[in-house]
């Protein structure tokens, strides 16, 4: 038996999806929030590209930034979260084309494993690129224990 084409049916079948999706998408962050304990939703416009390393001795976070002064960029801890936050202005009434992402934006990363050293975070800005660097504490490390003849 053959099924003939419904364009319609099928374009009622994706906006049902796509409710769905949406509906899930927004429980999940509401929830989320409220295990957070926020109150308030920091807004914004958008939201830079970062990699994230996980080396030997430390985490490395590496964000893309270009174009932003040094002074606009905030890195801050909150109850084991990193959060990078900042505003990238540009000049409105001189640009003909805009096609980078302004305005501002914000970055969360965690909760941070318990391994990090928090203490010891730190942070460059070169190229336009932001590189954090969180060490991982000196674990001890098993070691063996004589026994004494007596």
């Amino acid at each position: 038996m053959t099924h003939r084409w419904d364009p319609l049916r099928d374009l009622v079948v994706l906006q049902e999806h796509m409710n769905r999706l949406f509906e899930d998408a927004t429980k999940q962050r509401s929830s989320d929030e409220e295990e957070e304990g926020e109150q308030e939703i920091e807004r914004a416009d958008w939201s830079p590209a970062a990699d994230v390393y996980n080396r030997e001795h430390e985490y490395v976070i590496m964000i893309d930034l270009p174009g932003i002064d040094r002074d606009a960029l905030e890195l801050s801890l909150d109850e084991g979260r990193l959060l990078v936050r900042g505003v990238r202005s540009i000049e409105q009434n001189e640009a003909q084309r805009l096609e980078r992402k302004h305005g501002r934006f914000l970055r969360r990363f965690g909760p941070l494993p318990s391994t990090v050293d928090q203490s010891a975070i730190t942070a460059d800005y070169k190229d336009g690129v932001l590189s954090i660097r969180l060490p991982k504490r000196q674990e001890q490390q098993a070691r063996r224990v004589e026994i004494k003849i007596q």
